[in-house]
């Protein structure tokens, strides 16, 4: 059985205490941190699978640290704040954040969402048989094995996320997914109706693949969910 390392980077004793107890599971090694200076003093010392983020930290802001993280290692972060403000919310998703929770918080809702997230890092870790070692769709070629997308010679740089988005859109082309079907695929768990983590990812991939280009891929469906406009060939 799998034993996960997670970091919680919080100023508050009591908000991480209520973590720590809601996450109070064998295969869970819980780490703390109180600024961004300890976290990434930890993050160079262990291997994290997951980080729960404070975006207000006492040195710098969790969006800021977040973006140092990334430089570093690629594992779920999932934002925590009493931020309630729907633009700072979208700002904490673009800077690289996997999912953002509003204090306070249903804990019980938090650990769905920590279980949620490894799952998809364990699915995506896990080797997967497929006849189809590359996927053309217009003028991108999608490499399965080697998890990289090439545009006109170019590697687009997606996240882990951003790439199991495209890859499930390519697998079912020309068809209205919704939004809950969607995110059901990839985060391996119910969204909990909420369609705003994932409406952010897919923004960010569109601005990547139809970054410089008359091509659209993606198409949205209003208040249901996308179509990707193209057929596959393998």
């Amino acid at each position: 059985m799998t034993e996960y390392n997670i970091l919680i980077v919080d100023d508050d004793p009591d908000i991480i205490e209520v973590i720590k107890l809601y996450l109070s599971n064998s295969r869970y090694n819980i780490h703390t941190a109180g600024n961004s200076k300890e976290a990434l003093q930890k993050i160079g010392n262990f291997n994290f699978h997951l980080i729960i983020l404070d975006v207000m930290l006492p040195d710098i802001q969790g969006t800021t640290l977040c973006q140092e993280i990334r430089q570093y290692i690629y594992c779920p972060i999932i934002f925590i704040s009493c931020i309630d403000e729907e633009e700072y919310i979208l700002n904490a998703l673009h800077m690289g954040g996997d999912d953002y929770i509003r204090k306070p918080f249903n804990p019980k809702e938090l650990v769905a969402r920590v279980k949620s997230n490894l799952r998809r890092v364990e699915y995506d870790q896990t080797p997967q048989i497929t006849n189809n070692k590359q996927l053309f769709a217009k003028d991108l070629v999608i490499d399965v094995e080697k998890f990289t997308v090439i545009k006109n010679t170019k590697e687009i740089l997606l996240s882990p996320l951003e790439f199991d988005i495209l890859l499930f859109m390519v697998h079912n082309p020309n068809k209205t997914l919704s939004y809950s079907e969607i995110y059901t695929h990839v985060w391996k768990s119910d969204c909990l109706g909420d369609t705003r983590t994932l409406m952010v990812h897919v923004s960010n991939l569109r601005k990547k693949i139809e970054a410089n280009s008359t091509t659209k891929y993606i198409q949205t469906v209003k208040k249901k969910g996308y179509i990707f406009s193209n057929h596959i060939i393998s």
